[in-house]
């Protein structure tokens, strides 16, 4: 999953509220909270994401960041 999509689908206030999430929990308690019903895959899938956001981008390669940034 990208950010855009992330973007896309839950708008940007449950974002902001995402970029505070640590793991699954966290995540799937910002979405319910939010009214979104999402899969197990969709919530580890945003994890990675946001663990790629808070300091991991450093560790990618230039075809995951592509595939982060939709470019």
């Amino acid at each position: 999953m990208k950010l855009d999509s992330i973007i896309r689908t839950y708008g940007h206030d449950v974002m902001e509220s995402l970029k505070h999430c640590h793991d699954n929990g966290d995540v799937r308690r910002v979405l319910a909270g939010a009214g979104f019903d999402v899969s197990d895959d969709d919530v580890k899938d945003i994890v990675v994401v946001l663990d790629m956001l808070n300091g991991g981008l450093r560790e990618l390669s230039l075809d995951e960041l592509s595939q982060i940034t939709g470019g």
